[in-house]
């Protein structure tokens, strides 16, 4: 399978993700390796450009994926023609407000 982009990422969303897989390692170890599983098929739809839907949000084109079998959405954004630059790791029951915010001071801080 060919890569179309590069993935580079906020420091902060790789604790998202190491946050949630420890919550649900907490649960199950076996809930956690799914989770883990999941979110690698996500990445991997970034970086050959399939699995995408869009946020607009504040003026910029946000884009994220869902996880297959969690409510766990990657957030990411273009940089550039060939680089995906990933945002956050967020549950979808965050409520909306709370995730612009997440997204808005991760942009700024790149």
């Amino acid at each position: 399978m060919a890569f179309r982009y590069k993935l580079t990422h906020h420091p902060a969303a790789a604790a998202d993700f190491q946050c949630a897989k420890d919550y649900f390692a907490e649960i199950d170890e076996d809930l956690a390796g799914l989770f883990q599983t999941d979110f690698r098929v996500a990445l991997r739809g970034i970086a050959t450009g399939r699995l995408v839907s869009h946020l607009y949000a504040a003026g910029n084109e946000i884009r994220w994926v869902k996880l297959k079998r969690f409510s766990h959405k990657i957030f990411f954004v273009s940089e550039g023609e060939d680089e995906r630059f990933i945002l956050a790791v967020v549950s979808g029951r965050r409520h909306p407000t709370r995730i612009r915010f997440i997204l808005k001071g991760r942009r700024k801080s790149k």
